[in-house]
């Protein structure tokens, strides 16, 4: 059903983890891996008159070095399971933009990325990279939340129920 996967990362372990599932999904589709890492973009142009130029490339370094690790990793992830990968680095303030261009420009016929789950008021003020991608890309979105995640919720709710109730 699916040849071609998108799978965006932030580095964090839940993407780490979204990572090791996305393969598995891959390997039993027999599909491929495009692995995403959008770098933040560093505005030289006007952060020079405020911070040093020293500063501003090892800034563009270090973010050189997270692409190299966090791409790294999925790419291993896929060669252990027999899964075909490119690895993609794309600079960009805005990664829920990068993501969809990237599944347009790539012929991916599915993205698959994770969910921070942050609280509704976390993700009103912040935004949500994810939901941005659900409700601009024109490719199907899978959201992979792992069993922890609801086990953690569910475990809030039952306590909160045990609240009301004393």
């Amino acid at each position: 059903m699916f040849q071609h996967i998108l799978l965006p990362t932030d580095g964090s372990q839940l993407s780490r983890d979204t990572a090791e599932r996305a393969v598995a999904f891959a390997k039993a589709a027999n599909a491929t891996i495009t692995a995403l890492y959008a770098k933040p973009v560093g505005h030289t142009e006007n952060d020079g008159d405020l911070v040093e130029p020293v500063v501003l490339e090892r800034l563009a370094t270090g973010s050189e070095g997270k692409s190299k690790e966090y791409l790294g990793f999925i790419k291993k992830l896929c060669k252990d399971a027999g899964v075909e990968c490119t690895a993609l680095s794309v600079v960009s303030d805005t990664p829920w933009e990068a993501i969809v261009n990237v599944a347009d420009d790539h012929n991916c016929d599915l993205i698959f990325m994770s969910k921070h789950g942050r609280g509704s008021l976390s993700s009103l003020l912040l935004g949500s990279e994810t939901y941005r991608v659900l409700t601009h890309s024109s490719v199907p979105v899978l959201v992979y939340r792992p069993p922890e995640v609801d086990a953690s919720r569910r475990k809030a709710k039952e306590k909160a129920k045990e609240k009301k109730r004393a």
